[in-house]
């Protein structure tokens, strides 16, 4: 095959999931060029933006440390995974602490370019480290968390997590990890200790609030855009979502900080509130008067209907619970009922829906395949029908890897970056 031109070459390693062309930059200095290129990139992400489901997500419950995932949905094009995130995950822990003498290693928060956030807990023989990380690709940056602020160290646990990042072009260009006492909250500055990738150092900053906010987080904080988001609630005891810009030019005013009351406040709503992130937006979905299924997405100037379909009694009389949006198509929902244990997928823009197959059973859940990507794969955890879980949907949190293969950033202050040649 020497006769293939270079542009011949990267037409056909285009349509390989990264799973497989990652290691292909081991097999000559032409195709390492061609995977590094920007050419490449761009012309992988169109390729695969048309497939039904381009890339692999899973929806994590943010209270269960031992098997996080709820929802897994994998063996996509992009990525071409033959498992779930989730065991990815599982894995990755298993192999941290593995490597530690005392203590465990936590997962504390994702972020939306793929990468996850490890706590590993201080003991007297040990510093507390970070590690920010791609689960899959298993590249890791290690953290030391050493002289920082008294009290963070005298009240660990009462300190919550963070991931943020920064994109320019295509490219990681940075994250931030944001650490912040729980319990002050009720105070109109929050103060919060920042590790940031483009100087290596922590700092401890205090970021203005509109309005003085009690902890009473109806949520995991959604990191999107360098943005966190949380469902909080009002001094007028109204359901909002605060929204935090950590790479904001100004520390005060709404360049940083904004408050969003929810759409449908003055209507009756069917679900706890809970919101997704999807295509680089935050979306919001519900039931409301009873009938019609909404969706809104979060724009600079607030909330956007974008969709509003009549989904009939199969969805409105029964005990379904919705579990996700697709991250990807901003068009498919999922819903989970207990009583007739099967999953529905409906389509937002004209209400038809669709009950999965079940393809297998599990120990720990069964895998259905989804119906407009026969390839692909679904697996539910059985911990979703625990009643505790099932009543708490602001709990589940969507953990998407996005379609490209993201390096992380790294600075001269911290620890290599431990990577493979291949996706394990």
């Amino acid at each position: 095959m020497e006769y293939l031109t270079e542009d011949l070459w990267t037409m056909v390693l285009a349509r390989l999931p990264i799973k497989i062309f990652t290691c292909f930059k081991l097999v000559c200095k032409q195709w390492k060029s061609i995977v590094e290129s920007t050419f490449f990139r761009d012309l992988f992400i169109f390729v695969h933006r048309s497939s039904p489901s381009s890339s692999s997500w899973s929806v994590m419950c943010i209270y269960c440390s031992i098997t996080p995932e709820m929802v897994g949905h994998y063996q996509c094009d992009t990525w071409g995974l033959k498992r779930s995130l989730g065991s990815f995950i599982e894995s990755f822990l298993t192999e941290k602490n593995q490597k530690r003498i005392y203590g465990r290693a936590k997962l504390e928060a994702y972020s939306d370019v793929g990468l996850i956030l490890i706590h590993k807990e201080s003991t007297f023989t040990e510093k507390r480290v970070l590690y920010v990380a791609n689960p899959v690709s298993r590249e890791c940056v290690e953290i030391i968390l050493d002289a920082l602020p008294i009290e963070f160290e005298t009240n660990e646990s009462r300190w919550e997590w963070g991931l943020v990042t920064r994109a320019e072009n295509g490219h990681l260009s940075g994250y931030k990890v944001v650490s912040f006492e729980m319990y002050k909250w009720g105070h109109e500055r929050l103060s919060c200790l920042i590790y940031s990738s483009e100087t290596g150092l922590w700092t401890l900053e205090t970021v203005h609030l509109p309005d003085p906010f009690f902890y009473d987080f109806l949520g995991y904080p959604i990191s999107l855009n360098g943005n966190l988001h949380w469902i909080d609630r009002n001094n007028d005891d109204q359901e909002v979502v605060l929204s935090i810009d950590f790479y904001a030019s100004s520390t005060t005013g709404p360049d940083q900080c904004r408050v969003t009351p929810f759409p449908d406040l003055e209507k009756i709503r069917k679900f706890t509130r809970t919101c997704t992130p999807c295509q680089g937006f935050l979306m919001y979905m519900n039931i409301v008067d009873g009938s019609n299924l909404c969706l809104w997405r979060l724009q600079s100037e607030g909330w956007q209907l974008i969709s509003e379909i009549s989904p009939g009694f199969t969805l409105t009389g029964l005990d379904y619970l919705p579990l996700v949006i697709n991250p990807l198509d901003a068009k498919t929902a999922y819903f989970w009922s207990k009583k007739q244990q099967r999953l529905l997928s409906i389509n937002l823009h004209n209400g038809k829906f669709v009950f999965h197959r079940q393809c297998e059973g599990r120990s720990d859940g069964p895998i259905m395949i989804p119906v407009n990507d026969p390839e692909a794969m679904i697996s539910l955890n059985r911990w979703i029908e625990n009643p505790f879980i099932i009543r708490r949907t602001h709990y589940f949190i969507p953990f998407v890897l996005p379609q490209w293969l993201h390096r992380i950033p790294n600075t001269v202050s911290i620890k290599e970056p431990t990577t493979t040649a291949t996706l394990r």
